[in-house]
């Protein structure tokens, strides 16, 4: 039997389609390790930045020093910026996710427009050597915020049908995973999140469902009530880009600090943590600027940052930006400020949580600290756990200790 090896860069949503991928050829291929030899190597790529970008045509290049007979798929969103990388190598759109085997028989790159317009009528099975599933809720995001080529690479938005999602989200149930993702482009604009929120809550689905990233935009106090009163993780990621009203105008955001600041004071108040994304260095951040972005942070009950330097990026409105676009040095020490009260702030978090119940799944990673070995757990709120017992399903535990990284019950 042929080896196939599978890499994947970026986001859950890529995640969820490699393991749809993986569904489709593993009772003809061995699955096997990337890093090893193989007859095929499937590379689903990234290209939200232009580092990200650079990593996913670096796995190109291993693939073929570890076999250069290899045939070789380069697909996902980077798939759209590439060129051609010769001999071995086809270059294909999204839609190839969904028909791997045809991909598997073309020798002709194809990136046409129709590649990222398919639909979602699919659902996985499982997932391979994965504690966590993922549920792909919708794909594609109509908005139009400067610095982003997503909606370039992955289409108008579009749902999956609501019985779909649940059907899936209770065989994945069904199948032992303690915790499962929504995921998606942009999941917040699909059709009726709230309604698709009470919908699952009402189906007696077992597992913890955690909501990825989900914009400003559509969050009110109702869909809070919702997540904090249901069978969801006590945790929502609400990228912010800024904290300068001038800055979310230039890049295109639709909502204000002071509308973002509302938000995370009503999760606080409702006990679910907040995370975010960051940007710094876009085009005319000063430093009066970043000081507003850094105020912002640390005066409001954010828990964890996601920092990422500006990167131009191709087909986006940002690249005909005429201003001040701060590089280097100075771009860098922004990036670590930030990161450093991140840190500060989850330590503070965390030094309340000592002594409280909280639940738990275990992954089955296993770290090693202080001599002893412990399985990595998640909480609900998302800030890891380590334990000494593998238990399948939700553990509610109290929180005894916290090191400045990690949890321990």
């Amino acid at each position: 039997m042929k080896k196939i090896a599978f890499a994947t860069l970026g986001c859950k949503l890529n995640q969820y389609e490699t393991q749809g991928m993986i569904e489709q050829v593993e009772n003809f291929y061995e699955v096997s390790n990337f890093m090893q030899p193989n007859d095929v190597y499937v590379i689903n790529s990234c290209a939200v930045t232009a580092k990200a970008a650079k990593e996913s045509r670096h796995l190109v290049k291993k693939a073929l020093s570890l076999n250069k007979n290899a045939r070789v798929i380069y697909t996902g969103c980077d798939s759209y910026l590439e060129e051609d990388f010769g001999k071995n190598v086809v270059v294909l759109g999204n839609i190839y996710k969904q028909n791997l085997h045809k991909a598997l028989r073309l020798s002709k790159n194809d990136i046409a427009d129709y590649t990222k317009t398919y639909t979602i009528d699919y659902a996985l099975k499982g997932y391979y050597k994965k504690s966590r599933a993922f549920v792909k809720i919708q794909e594609g995001c109509n908005n139009h915020c400067t610095y982003c080529i997503i909606p370039k690479l992955r289409g108008r938005e579009r749902d999956k049908d609501e019985f779909l999602i649940i059907e899936e989200l209770t065989r994945l149930s069904l199948a032992g995973f303690s915790e499962i993702v929504l995921t998606g482009t942009n999941i917040g604009s699909y059709r009726n999140i709230k309604k698709l929120l009470i919908k699952i809550n009402a189906s007696n689905i077992k597992s913890r469902i955690r909501i990825s990233s989900i914009e400003p935009m559509y969050i009110d106090e109702e869909f809070l009530d919702i997540i904090s009163d249901g069978n969801f993780a006590k945790h929502l990621h609400i990228p912010l880009q800024s904290g300068d009203d001038k800055i979310l105008r230039l890049m295109g955001r639709d909502y204000t600090v002071s509308e973002y600041e509302k938000i995370v004071n009503l999760c606080d108040k409702k006990g679910i943590f907040t995370g975010t994304d960051i940007i710094v260095g876009f085009f005319q951040e000063d430093d009066e600027s970043f000081k507003k972005t850094k105020n912002f942070i640390e005066n409001i009950p954010l828990v964890y940052g996601h920092i990422f330097s500006y990167s131009k990026r191709p087909h986006t409105a940002a690249v005909n930006i005429k201003s001040n676009l701060e590089r280097g040095p100075k771009v860098r020490n922004r990036n670590t400020i930030l990161k450093n009260l991140f840190d500060r702030k989850f330590r503070l978090k965390m030094q309340g949580i000592v002594g409280s119940r909280v639940e738990f799944v275990t992954e089955s990673t296993v770290i090693e600290k202080n001599n002893q070995k412990f399985y990595k757990a998640i909480s609900s709120q998302y800030f890891p756990v380590l334990v000494k017992e593998h238990k399948k399903g939700i553990v509610a535990k109290t929180v005894k200790s916290f090191d400045g990284e990690y949890a321990y019950t």
